[in-house]
């Protein structure tokens, strides 16, 4: 029979036998099954973590394949905690000779070149820094993303001067013209410092071809051409399996890589000599990583979509198929919204174990739609989880709206790693705002999420069509100027982000239209002293019937990590009706202990702090912004970053 041992809330099954045992054999019988479960407990307990910080989703079509004729890439981006995705455009620069680059303050000065491009940055704003997230387009057309891919064999690895982290995505922006010349360059740094995070996979393309380069920790990797017949999708363990490394043209292995596996006994070439079967993932990441559930389940769903096929063993996941179909933009972005079977098993926020590609922590979801001219490089980008929000459409290299970001490029380069305590602040102007405040609605209020994604569809239908008609309009343009052609872009841009928050708001203004209010001008998360905070009645609501054993207060579900869950938050110590706004009705005032609401909140920041209740079985949540007092000034280091991003 199975015994089920649960650690941080995810239950898992763990194989035991339970009958007559000899008495001179129960000792060491008793002694092993303690073992056996201490074993599985603690695998638990790091697939649990796991789960909360490793759930990135990669698509890939290639251009033969792909309804436009075009390379897709689709995205999803997941990290749990109070992050925020600014989005800047960065101008090509120059620079001077001897010029030095820092990023993490433990890593590798590298040395800068004379030039660099200019690129689109979506940037993830991290309280404990951020070296493996952000996202980028370069003015040569070359888009860059990457899921890690921990968990390997060899994790004892020599690096030169703390090794490179997040330059390699941001040297391959400022850097490369080509997806090719990306990987070229990640190669070059890669031997020369060596890479300090476990492992990542990283997917960069242009208007030719897409490439992937797998790296393991220090100066091990596989590099790889997606063919232009190709569909690839990965979650977080290394999907490339066999390789031709005979094949130079599609493949490039990394100096001793193959010897080092014969000779730990991962690799036995099929004929010696003779590399043609070289596989990676075997060589370089124990099976558990991809049998873990948050990758086995957003495998499964993935091909499944793909092939049709319902593909359950984890070392039969392929790396890519040749489909029987076109897929188009349409079919990516379905890809990135997808929930496992158990989706909403949880009696507070809807997604929960996060099993699927679309997951409680996924903050940014992107589909690319690649273009020969690379100002006619579409985002179709998700401001917050993509099931609860619209994918805005717009062109990276036209420049983000204006309210896009709230620092400048600069400031944002220079606190990447450090950023100050009031940048992570509730900002109603930041253009993300109305997108994030919908989806953390939605994901308390379940009955409202179907008719919401009607709304979407229609949204997301009719953007396609004016799409079209901007981009024939600027390509004529970009005929007699590429700034007319620019400006046309950049004035959709703005106009689709405002026609998606109009949408937005109307709909949570009809969904959510109670209010709170927080009695308190601060919380301090080191006091026990209860703070109060008024759900006031309105014609729709009489506050004093909410269900108080149901009504708990804290952050938003997008602000924190996945293992969260609604128990966890504040639960009411008192009421109290009064009239609180002198409009005549009766409202409910709640304390909670400030202590109890702050304690997923970090200090010296503005948060938005959410009541979740019911009345007459019906949920309803509000939310209200308070300063939480004191400071975190979170500074970086490899130890204490909470996860690897």
């Amino acid at each position: 029979m199975f015994y089920r041992v649960r650690a941080n809330n995810f239950p898992v099954r763990c194989a035991g036998r339970r009958g007559d045992f000899h008495f001179q054999m129960r000792e060491n019988s008793e002694m092993t099954f303690r073992k056996s479960l201490l074993a599985c407990a603690i695998s638990a307990a790091v697939a649990a973590i796991s789960v909360n910080a490793f759930a990135c989703s990669t698509v890939i079509v290639g251009k033969s394949v792909s309804a436009t004729g075009h390379i897709i890439v689709g995205h999803n981006e997941d990290n749990g905690g109070r992050i925020f995705n600014p989005q800047y455009y960065v101008p090509p620069a120059k620079h001077k000779a001897g010029e030095m680059i820092t990023y993490e303050p433990t890593a590798a000065k590298i040395p800068q070149v004379p030039e660099t491009l200019g690129f689109y940055w979506s940037q993830t704003l991290d309280p404990n820094g951020s070296s493996f997230s952000d996202g980028f387009v370069n003015d040569a057309g070359v888009v860059i993303v990457s899921n890690a891919c921990t968990g390997i064999y060899d994790n004892d690895q020599k690096l030169k001067d703390g090794g490179i982290g997040y330059g390699i995505r941001r040297l391959m922006a400022e850097r490369a013209h080509t997806a090719k010349e990306a990987i070229d360059i990640a190669i070059k740094l890669l031997g020369e410092y060596g890479y300090f995070s476990e492992g990542r996979t990283y997917t960069v393309a242009d208007k030719n071809e897409a490439w992937q380069i797998a790296i393991h920790k220090g100066n091990t990797w596989v590099a790889r051409r997606v063919q232009d017949n190709e569909i690839v999708y990965i979650p977080n363990n290394f999907m490339i399996g066999k390789v031709d490394a005979t094949d130079t043209k599609n493949v490039i292995v990394a100096p001793g890589l193959i010897e080092r596996s014969i000779q730990n006994g991962r690799y036995k070439p099929a004929k010696a000599g003779v590399y043609n079967d070289f596989n990676y993932r075997l060589a370089v990441q124990p099976p558990e990583r991809r049998a873990a559930e948050y990758n086995r389940s957003r495998n499964e769903l993935a091909w499944n979509y793909i092939t049709g096929k319902k593909i359950t063993d984890p070392e039969q996941f392929p790396y890519s198929v040749t489909p029987d179909r076109k897929f188009s933009v349409d079919d990516v972005k379905a890809i990135l919204r997808l929930h496992e079977p158990t989706i909403g098993d949880d009696p507070g926020w809807y997604h929960h174990n996060g099993f699927g590609t679309c997951r409680p922590t996924s903050h940014e979801s992107v589909v690319f739609e690649l273009d020969p001219d690379p100002e006619f490089i579409t985002a179709f980008r998700a401001y917050a989880r993509p099931c609860e929000t619209p994918y805005v459409p717009g062109y990276p290299l036209a420049k983000p709206a204006a309210n896009a970001n709230f620092m400048t490029w600069q400031e944002a380069t220079a606190e990447q790693f450090n950023a100050q305590d009031k940048r992570f602040s509730y900002h109603a102007e930041f253009a993300s705002t109305p997108f994030i405040n919908h989806a953390n609605v939605l994901e308390y209020q379940w009955g409202d999420q179907m008719p919401t994604r009607d709304m979407i569809k229609t949204l997301e239908d009719g953007w396609m069509g004016d799409r079209a008609a901007v981009h024939a309009q600027a390509k004529a343009a970009m005929k007699v100027s590429k700034q007319k052609a620019l400006d046309i872009l950049h004035n959709f841009n703005v106009q689709k982000m405002q026609e998606a928050q109009g949408a937005v708001d109307r709909n949570l203004a009809s969904i959510a239209p109670h209010k709170i209010v927080v009695l308190a001008k601060e919380l301090d998360p080191k006091s026990d002293a209860n703070v109060k905070i008024a759900l006031l009645s309105d014609t729709l609501l009489d506050a004093t019937t909410i269900d108080k054993d149901k009504t708990f207060a804290g952050p938003s579900r997008a602000s924190t990590v996945a293992a969260v869950v609604m128990s966890n938050l504040a639960k009411p110590k008192a009421f109290e009706k009064k009239d609180v706004n002198g409009d005549g009705k009766t409202d409910l005032v709640i304390s909670f202990s400030q202590k109890d609401l702050t304690k997923y909140m970090m200090a010296g920041a503005v948060w938005d702090t959410y009541l979740y209740t019911y009345t007459s079985g019906k949920r309803i949540c509000a939310f209200d912004t308070v300063p939480v007092k004191g400071q975190t000034n979170k500074k970086y280091s490899n130890a204490e970053r909470g996860h690897d991003r």
